[in-house]
């Protein structure tokens, strides 16, 4: 977050003058106090959607498969599901003792998290529960036992001791983020990374996240100072990695209120959050007066202070996020069970690519699923395909489906959808 000092010294008889400048100050710490106002996850992911072909075409084939899985209910028998994340946290201090500084304690990464459920669980009552839960991983990718919480000393990064971290490509000063990440990630298939670090930017931003394409360092950056219970900030940033975007998505930079044509593909795709500008959180909306305008001056995904809720449109967009490559992989991840408890490890995890589809489907299982019996559903409920899992790569030929989304379901709990593309 920028950082200001502001020394007025003006005479009583005018103090009319500079009215305007503390109040000006004062709404900008009321929006720090409900959220933050620098993001940079649009900014990355803008520039990457005008720049980089191979991520706007995941993008694009990622919303199509939410649309239909939104519109035709596909994830309607795993409604009920309370999803587990495992989560995993990168402290990239600077050599501090820990509990000092950037080097932030155990318990503030964990009352972090607990707020993190608090939000997503809809604990203050007033948005709508998620049912989406963050742990702390009990287990490292070599299955030994872990806190969760990696402290790597980042000081002889070049440039992040004095200007932090510069996310992929933005102009700013501060060290490479690839090099950063580097000093401590766990595969991004079966642990959510989280990279706490000292200033993004040299403090022009609080926080960003990747949106759900996958990659090596997929995963959220925020600052030490924002990794606390009462932030908004880890809230807002764990929401775009699973897809959300800001409430006022499409406002040009705040200059003008949001297409609302289709509020499914227009906007921040989400039907319960009013069109607005970034900048409108006052008691009416100057965009609309259709829907709740507190879903959106009062929505994580916003900049407006006093954020407290989630919406059932936003829900559904980040559970139909979280059953779909490549986050689908996190929920058969066993990162947050005890070492030593291998049962559900060995016997549960599958994958399908490519993802989407034309012609076929690869499914790669665990050596203890071959034998199991398989189901392809259509978005009707309706078992299109069936087989068994003779060895841990098979090919299943989708020639006679159509184009569409696809439940592939192995056992009671083993579900991933998948979507059927046709020239």
């Amino acid at each position: 977050m920028s950082k200001y000092n502001y020394t007025m010294k003006y005479p009583m008889k005018k103090t009319t003058i500079f009215i305007l400048p503390i109040i000006f100050v004062l709404l900008f710490q009321m929006r720090a106090l409900g959220q933050n106002t620098e993001c940079a996850s649009d900014y990355i992911h803008n520039n990457r959607m005008q720049t980089d072909a191979v991520y706007r075409k995941q993008i694009d084939r990622l919303e199509l498969q939410l649309e239909a899985s939104i519109q035709n209910d596909t994830n309607a028998s795993l409604r009920s599901t309370i999803y587990s994340i495992p989560v995993v946290v990168h402290v990239i201090h600077l050599g501090e003792p820990i509990g000092t500084g950037i080097n932030i304690s155990d318990l503030q990464i964990q009352q972090a998290i607990a707020g993190l459920n608090d939000r997503f669980r809809n604990v203050n009552g007033l948005g709508v529960d998620v049912e989406l839960e963050f742990c702390l991983a009990s287990k490292d990718p070599n299955g030994n036992s872990t806190n969760g919480i990696n402290r790597v000393n980042g000081a002889s990064v070049l440039n992040y001791a004095t200007n932090g971290i510069t996310p992929t490509g933005n102009p700013c000063s501060g060290a490479v983020e690839t090099t950063i990440k580097d000093l401590s990630r766990w595969p991004v298939s079966d642990y959510y990374n989280i990279w706490v670090v000292s200033e993004i930017c040299n403090g022009g931003f609080v926080g960003y996240a990747s949106y759900p394409v996958g990659g090596l360092y997929d995963g959220l950056v925020i600052v030490s100072t924002s990794m606390t219970s009462n932030s908004g900030t880890l809230p807002h940033e764990v929401g775009h990695g699973f897809f959300l975007y800001h409430t006022f998505n499409g406002d040009g930079g705040n200059v003008s209120c949001p297409v609302d044509t289709n509020c499914a593909i227009n906007g921040d795709r989400i039907c319960d959050t009013p069109p607005h500008k970034q900048g409108d959180c006052v008691v009416t909306n100057p965009c609309t007066t259709a829907g709740v305008w507190d879903n959106s001056r009062y929505n994580y995904m916003s900049y407006c202070p006093l954020v407290n809720r989630f919406t059932q449109g936003q829900k559904d967009r980040v559970r139909a996020t979280a059953i779909a490559a490549p986050r689908a992989s996190l929920l058969t991840s066993v990162g947050c069970e005890a070492v030593g408890i291998n049962e559900r490890g060995i016997s549960s995890r599958f994958s399908i690519f490519p993802n989407p589809a034309q012609s076929v489907i690869n499914v790669g299982v665990d050596i203890k699923l071959i034998g199991s019996v398989y189901v392809i559903y259509d978005n009707t409920g309706k078992i299109i395909l069936n087989g068994k899992i003779t060895s841990e790569n098979i090919m299943i030929e989708l020639d006679n489906l159509s184009a569409g989304i696809y439940l592939f379901s192995l056992g009671e709990h083993l579900k991933q959808t998948f979507i059927v593309l046709k020239e």
